[in-house]
């Protein structure tokens, strides 16, 4: 099936092993370098010990690095629904970008040719939408890509991923309110999240803005936030 597509295997890397389990996740970064050239010495580099299954270039382009049938090694120490070992379970797609701290969005041709791809995966694996994530979903006390540049709506309007409306509410959330956020996040799928109030859910909480709500990255949270994760449970558990 993903022969319909102009897939290049110029490029190879090494670095990957025996899979464990059943591929039930996608999960997508960012290169974080300037271009496919940097990239490729990155994922290929048998002393950094990094890789993934694609690479997708500026220009639209497509490379296979390790077979999908093999374990590559993009997800690192990563956890979603309670489920470890995010690499045996996944398919790892790169995008050329130099990082959300750059500011640069991603190119039309990236995306275009990352839907495509995604779609094929998904329908070959029967993924389930709410398991279509990002590096920083998995990861959110490491990771930040594949950033708040990520089109995620425009996947979702392509039947990629989850994705509600935004409800605007300034208000604070009270102390219930928090932690009923939180438990909505955990319910999501987000790891490492603990009820104590004085425990640092910061970069868990920046995680899912990143994802579902950009804008308030870095800002109080509000009901905006609490609005969002109880919205994305029913669509999730419908």
């Amino acid at each position: 099936m993903l022969c319909q597509l102009n897939i290049s295997n110029r490029f190879k890397s090494e670095n990957f092993d025996i899979r464990k389990k059943k591929v039930s996740f996608i999960i997508f970064h960012y290169t974080e370098t300037k271009n496919l050239e940097d990239a490729i010495k990155l994922l290929t580099n048998k002393k950094r010990k990094v890789s993934c299954h694609y690479v997708i270039d500026y220009n639209g382009s497509i490379y296979n690095l390790v077979d999908i049938k093999k374990r590559a090694w993009h997800a690192g120490e990563s956890s979603w629904e309670n489920l470890m070992d995010i690499n045996s379970r996944s398919i790892g797609i790169e995008i050329v970008n130099p990082g959300e701290k750059k500011k640069i969005k991603y190119k039309v041709k990236q995306i275009n040719s990352l839907i495509e791809l995604t779609k094929l995966l998904k329908k070959k694996f029967k993924i389930s939408d709410s398991r279509i994530l990002g590096h920083s979903d998995i990861a959110p006390q490491r990771k930040i890509d594949p950033g708040i540049y990520f089109p995620w709506k425009k996947l979702n309007e392509n039947d990629i991923g989850l994705w509600v409306k935004d409800k605007y509410d300034k208000s604070k959330l009270t102390e219930k309110d928090f932690l009923f956020f939180l438990d909505n996040l955990k319910k999501f799928g987000y790891p490492y999240i603990t009820n104590n109030l004085k425990s640092k859910n910061k970069q868990i909480i920046e995680s899912f803005h990143r994802h579902h709500l950009p804008k308030m990255v870095g800002k109080r949270l509000t009901k905006s936030s609490l609005l969002k994760s109880i919205d994305l449970l029913k669509i999730k558990n419908s």
